[in-house]
């Protein structure tokens, strides 16, 4: 089975809430599965390693279901996808846990995935459904706020 991923992960600030996003397509173009996680406090680039160890994750899956996937993962975040490809070091100590959690998810011998930069307004789906988390966990506190 062959897949298309687009990832996201933001914070407003920086830290600051955050969540993670992925839409996984299938070879169609279809829609196959759309997830978003709220991820607490944290930073921008925490964020975007936690939504391509989430993209892994359902891989790995999919892989246990279906026997050996081929995805192709998008993600805007071109300092995540350098860092992910070699191409830059991982220095932060909570990317570096991140980062080792992801790789040995990567080495998958059932998984065939590339990781890819886009700009942002090829994102927009995975875009949406991080704002759209956001935004749930904003109305939800301010809900709290109100019955208090």
């Amino acid at each position: 089975m062959k897949y298309k991923v687009h990832i996201d992960g933001g914070s407003r600030g920086n830290p600051g809430p955050a969540a993670s996003a992925m839409v996984i397509y299938d070879e169609n173009g279809e829609v196959l599965y759309e997830k978003s996680k709220y991820l607490g406090i944290t930073t921008n680039n925490v964020a975007e390693w936690e939504a391509l160890k989430g993209a892994f994750l359902a891989l790995t899956f999919l892989a246990q279901k279906h026997g050996k996937v081929e995805a192709e993962i998008f993600a805007d975040s071109e300092l995540m996808v350098k860092q992910f490809n070699g191409q830059y070091k991982v220095r932060d100590e909570k990317l570096k846990e991140i980062y080792a959690e992801v790789k040995k998810l990567a080495a998958n011998p059932a998984l065939k995935v590339t990781l890819s930069h886009v700009y942002r307004e090829n994102n927009k789906a995975a875009d949406r459904l991080v704002n759209l988390e956001l935004d749930r966990q904003e109305n939800a506190n301010i809900d709290s706020e109100i019955i208090e």
